[in-house]
């Protein structure tokens, strides 16, 4: 049977049916604060509450970390990137949108909400725990998934962007009188080229760099046959390893040297040691 009493705002069949989303910290504010009120002032003890709260803290404990399958994450990313590439096409060949037709006999007034009948609200109050818990186990699963699914699809707009940055230091290098490096790691990792256009233009592009963190920058820096270094821009890299860069106003001849440290913050007037990655630049046979 239904229980009709009111306490906080709220019935008690209606606490049983927020029971699962109030132990997921699901609800919004107010609703949290609905049940709680009704939880400290109904005279049922409402069992429910307790018994699925002590389920999330055992699912917590009890799922076992599993290390991916070998090949996961190449394969995931292929399919995010065939999945951008499908999405692309078809963007060129959708028409554009047209309103929906509104079904015969309507006014137009949105359709009222049916809210669960008698029966159905007391099939819900006599659901058993396990269906609570399965419930619980779903919503925590599709959480997981829908991180790492960012994680990944972050990870290929990084892996976009420095297929970009590549581009564009092709770009200037195939311009008359530009200059070209690559840069190779020193002693570390990281690699990269870079090109310098006759206007003093300079475009790179880094991977396999350690992350910056913090207020961290890496440093570009051009050396000529004074020795002296100089500063010609700077760029974060987050977890995918890539960097890239473009500064105006380089001044480079033929056998300078380009070169990358990390720094605490940009502005660096002089080189951080050790130097990170460096190449020397040449012109066009």
């Amino acid at each position: 049977m239904t229980d009709d009493r009111t306490y906080g705002g709220l019935t008690c069949d209606e606490v049983r049916d927020l029971a699962g989303s109030f132990v997921l910290d699901a609800l919004d504010p107010d609703e949290a604060a609905a049940v709680r009120e009704h939880l400290a002032t109904c005279p049922e003890a409402h069992e429910e509450i307790a018994q699925l709260g002590g389920v999330v803290p055992v699912l917590a404990a009890s799922v076992p970390v599993v290390e991916p399958p070998a090949g996961l994450k190449a394969r995931v990313l292929a399919a995010a990137q065939a999945d951008l590439d499908d999405r692309t096409r078809a963007a060129t060949r959708l028409p554009a949108p047209t309103e929906p037709a509104e079904p015969a006999g309507t006014s137009g007034a949105a359709e009222p909400i049916a809210f669960p009948g008698t029966g159905e609200r007391e099939r819900r109050r006599r659901r058993p725990v396990a269906a609570w818990v399965l419930g619980i186990a779903a919503v925590v699963a599709i959480a997981l998934l829908g991180a790492s699914t960012l994680v990944l699809r972050s990870e290929l707009d990084q892996a976009q962007a420095y297929q970009q940055s590549v581009q564009a230091v092709i770009d200037v290098s195939t311009k008359p009188g530009s200059l070209t490096a690559v840069l190779t790691a020193d002693g570390g990792t990281g690699t990269g080229l870079a090109a310098i256009d006759s206007a003093g233009t300079v475009t790179m592009a880094m991977q396999d760099l350690a992350p910056t963190a913090g207020g961290q920058v890496y440093e570009a820096w051009v050396i000529g046959g004074d020795g002296v270094p100089v500063p010609i821009g700077s760029f974060q890299v987050g977890n995918a390893g890539t960097g890239a860069m473009s500064a105006s106003g380089v001044t480079a001849t033929s056998g300078a040297v380009l070169a990358l440290t990390l720094e605490a913050g940009p502005g660096a007037t002089t080189p951080t040691l050790p130097i990170i990655s460096k190449g020397v630049a040449t012109g066009q046979a």
